[in-house]
């Protein structure tokens, strides 16, 4: 497994994933990332507010509104090196040590007697 990332706007689920910018970020949109850090999991974890896309009645998009309460930073993911795919989750096999993704290389590997 290794890190791979994008600078923007949040696009994780897990805030963990998420590293404001300081330099661009409010003190309002640190303390809301940090607060959802603490209770991501949690009954009290509010997410992030994210982009969303207003339309009219007929569908046709009247705005796209650019916003988040985490600020701005940069998104990390889990990138599989053996079959390339993006994810934060990830399975690690207490019998052979391995780490392997959850969308492909965990089935294969658990139809296998890894020992």
């Amino acid at each position: 497994m290794s890190q791979d990332g994008v600078y923007g706007y949040p696009c994780v689920t897990n805030p963990n994933d998420f590293t404001p910018d300081a330099e661009c970020s409010s003190p309002e949109e640190i303390a809301a990332h940090k607060a959802a850090c603490e209770n991501y999991g949690k009954p009290s974890y509010v997410p992030n507010k994210g982009c969303f896309t207003m339309r009219s009645d007929d569908g046709q998009m009247v705005a796209h509104i650019t916003r988040t309460s985490w600020g701005i930073g940069f998104n990390s993911f889990t990138k599989c090196d053996e079959c390339d795919e993006s994810g934060n989750e990830t399975i690690h096999c207490w019998e052979c040590g391995g780490d392997f993704c959850c969308a492909s290389c965990w089935p294969k590997h658990d139809a296998e007697d890894c020992r």
